[in-house]
C-alpha cells in the first residue's frame, strides 16, 4: 500500500462538509440544475488515488467475453460517444437524517453506516463517455454473461480496489457508461479520472470510480458491496445465500431543501428552493408543508424535467419570527410518491420519507 496523504482530495474542500474521506456538498449550493465540479460531493472508501496514464490500459476480461481486450486512454476517447444528464447519490445520504428522526441505531464503528451524509451526498451532472454495451461488444460478449463487474485502481482500499458486480442487463443499457468528462470538462482525480462508470437511478456505489477493469462472468460475482454492505439488513429482510438481506440496486424518490439544516432566515418574503429526484420517471409535482404536514401546496417546478436528472423547484413563503419546520413531498410521472415512514435498516440506507426540516426565522 503507499502512504495514504495528509488530504484525501484533491479539490478544495472549503464548499463542503468533511466526513473523513469524503466530503458532503453544503446543501445551500445545490440551487444549480447542473452541480458544478467544485461543489460535486466525493464519496471515498480511502482517498484519491494519483493515476498516471503512463503505460495505462483498460481491461476487459472473464468469461462472459470471447476475445479479452487493452485499451489505451486515447483508445477509448476515439470510440462512439455516449452523453446522459443524471444525478448521483450515495445510497447513505440523509443518513444523518435517518437516525436523527427514527432514532436509527446505526454501527458507528463501520466504514458505511458511520458515515452521517446530512442532505448534500448527492450532485446532477453532464456525463460524456462510452456505453459499456459498447465495450462488451468490442470484447466478443458471451450471451452466457450474467454480470460485470469493474473495478476501481484505489488499490488502498479494503479489497484492492473497489467494485460492486452489476446484472447485463443493466450493464447493457445505453446510459450505461464508462464516462471520461464531467460537465463538458476532464474527469476530475475526485470523481474518477481517467473513467468511472455512470450507472443513471441506480445507487452511486455502482458508478465505481478509477477503472482499470471490467470483467464480464457467467456465474455470480461476490464483493463485499453486494453481500455486507449496500443491503437492507433488518427484520423485515431474509439473508439470502452470501447476501446478508436484500440487496439494494435502484435508487428511490426524494426531495430535498436548499437550506443548511436549522436555517436561520429573516422574517419576511421568502423564496425556498430545493429538488426532487426519482430513478423511475420525471418529476411530476413537488409539495411543501409549513404546518406538519396537515396543508400541503404546489412548489413551482423548474425546467428542464427529464428521468435521471433531478428537478429544480421553487416556492414563496412568508414566515413570521420563531421556529418553523418545512416540509416536501415529490410525486414522478409514474405515480411513485414519498412515503411518511421507513423502515428500518441496519446502515440507514434509502432514507426517502417526508421529513422536518427545521427553520429559524430572525424577527427584523
Amino acid at each position: 500500500m503507499s502512504e495514504k496523504p495528509e488530504n484525501p482530495w484533491q479539490k478544495d474542500p472549503t464548499p463542503f462538509i468533511e466526513h473523513g474521506e469524503s466530503l458532503e456538498t453544503k446543501p445551500e449550493l445545490l440551487t444549480d440544475f447542473i452541480t458544478p465540479n467544485d461543489h460535486f460531493f466525493v464519496c471515498n472508501e480511502t482517498y484519491t488515488p494519483p493515476i498516471d496514464l503512463t503505460g495505462y490500459t483498460l481491461k476487459i476480461g472473464g468469461d462472459g467475453v470471447n476475445k479479452p481486450i487493452e485499451l489505451s486512454y486515447e483508445a477509448v476517447l476515439k470510440l462512439p460517444s455516449h452523453t446522459v444528464i443524471s444525478y448521483l447519490e450515495c445510497a447513505g445520504n440523509l443518513r444523518q437524517r435517518y437516525e436523527d428522526i427514527l432514532n436509527g441505531q446505526l454501527p458507528e464503528d463501520d466504514e458505511f453506516g458511520s458515515l452521517r451524509w446530512g442532505i448534500g451526498g448527492v450532485g446532477n451532472a453532464v456525463w460524456t463517455g462510452v456505453s459499456v454495451r459498447t465495450l462488451l461488444e468490442l470484447a466478443g460478449l458471451n450471451p452466457d454473461a450474467i454480470v460485470i463487474n469493474a473495478k476501481g485502481l484505489d488499490a488502498d482500499s479494503a479489497e484492492g480496489g473497489v467494485s460492486r458486480p452489476m446484472p447485463i442487463d443493466k450493464a447493457l443499457d445505453p446510459d450505461t457508461i464508462l464516462a471520461y468528462h464531467m460537465n463538458g470538462d476532464k474527469l476530475p482525480p475526485d470523481h474518477g479520472y481517467p473513467f468511472r462508470l455512470i450507472v443513471p437511478g441506480w445507487i452511486g456505489t455502482n458508478s465505481v470510480k478509477w477503472v482499470g477493469e471490467i470483467v464480464a462472468a457467467t456465474e455470480e460475482i461476490y464483493v463485499r458491496r453486494n453481500t455486507e454492505h449496500y443491503v437492507f439488513i433488518g427484520p423485515e429482510w431474509e439473508p439470502d445465500g452470501n447476501v446478508l438481506g436484500e440487496l439494494i440496486t435502484t435508487q428511490n424518490i426524494k426531495s430535498t431543501l436548499a437550506l443548511a439544516w436549522n436555517a436561520e432566515l429573516q422574517a419576511g418574503k421568502q423564496i425556498i428552493k430545493g429538488n426532487g429526484r426519482s430513478p423511475h420517471a420525471p418529476i411530476k409535482k413537488v409539495e411543501w408543508s409549513d404546518d406538519g404536514g396537515h396543508s400541503w401546496q404546489e412548489a413551482r417546478l423548474i425546467p428542464p424535467i427529464m428521468k435521471y436528472a433531478w428537478t429544480l423547484f421553487e416556492f414563496e413563503w412568508n414566515p413570521e419570527a420563531g421556529n418553523h419546520t418545512l416540509m416536501t413531498r415529490a410525486t414522478d410521472e409514474d405515480g411513485n410518491t414519498q412515503p411518511m415512514e421507513h423502515p428500518f435498516n441496519l446502515e440507514g440506507y434509502l432514507f426517502n420519507m417526508v421529513f422536518p426540516h427545521p427553520v429559524t426565522v430572525k424577527s427584523d
